[in-house]
């Protein structure tokens, strides 16, 4: 009996059959996720590649149809609704209502700041039928009023947007960017001389389509300048 023991355990100790079908049942779960993973990565890329499509394709649009002395002249009566939901379609297949969507239109006031004299940002349900008008992260001046204007209206500008010809002059030499009262005779008021820059901002939060992949939902955010085709 104790010899006939002993002949099984050897012969299972020698034994190699099923082996590989053991190993790959351990390997298996990291093969799942290193698959699921990957797949997720190469989602999250493309989604970011589809953010950066879009804002261009929102600022590209704007800049092409709105003379950005109409919109100084009469900001209140510009509704850029139509361009920020054209650049929403650009997402999909993702849900728009996980995007939101921002333009504004940017007066320079020195080499790396403008003043913003118009904005506009919405965001809509899952198939962008419905629109609903949030907040921008920029805040418009009250330009063309004559009356002072808040320093919360001028922005950070990327220095290559921005070339000699575009930065005003002021009379006394002061920059613009802090001449916020009214114009006078030795001082050229914020956001009334200087070239024209359109801005576009577009926003998605990315959820990975599997929930066990340790991939947190991530915000990408995607801004554009660019200079007006109309004046």
């Amino acid at each position: 009996m104790q010899r006939s023991a002993g002949v099984v355990l050897r012969r299972a100790a020698t034994d190699a059959r099923g082996t590989a079908l053991v190993e790959f049942a351990l390997c298996l779960p990291v093969l799942i996720l290193l698959y699921t993973g990957g797949c997720c990565v190469s989602d999250m890329l493309a989604a970011s590649r589809k953010v950066t499509i879009a804002t261009r394709s929102l600022v590209d649009l704007t800049s092409r149809s709105l003379s950005p002395s109409i919109v100084y002249n009469d900001p209140g009566s510009i509704n850029g609704r139509s361009y920020l939901s054209a650049s929403a379609v650009v997402l999909s297949p993702y849900k728009l209502d996980k995007a939101s969507q921002e333009v504004s239109l940017v007066r320079v006031c020195d080499a790396t700041h403008a003043y913003v004299l118009w904005t506009q940002a919405q965001t809509q349900n899952a198939d962008g039928s419905t629109t609903t008008p949030v907040a921008s992260s920029v805040t418009a001046g009250t330009l063309p009023k004559s009356e002072t204007q808040s320093a919360a209206n001028v922005i950070p500008v990327p220095a290559n947007m921005i070339s000699t010809g575009m930065i005003p002059v002021s009379p006394d030499g002061s920059n613009v960017c802090g001449n916020l009262a009214p114009g006078t005779s030795t001082k050229t008021q914020v956001g009334t001389a200087g070239g024209w820059l359109y801005m576009g901002t577009v926003r998605y939060d990315f959820t990975p389509s599997v929930s066990f992949v340790p991939i947190a939902t991530t915000r990408m955010t995607h801004t554009l300048f660019m200079t007006p085709r109309l004046f």
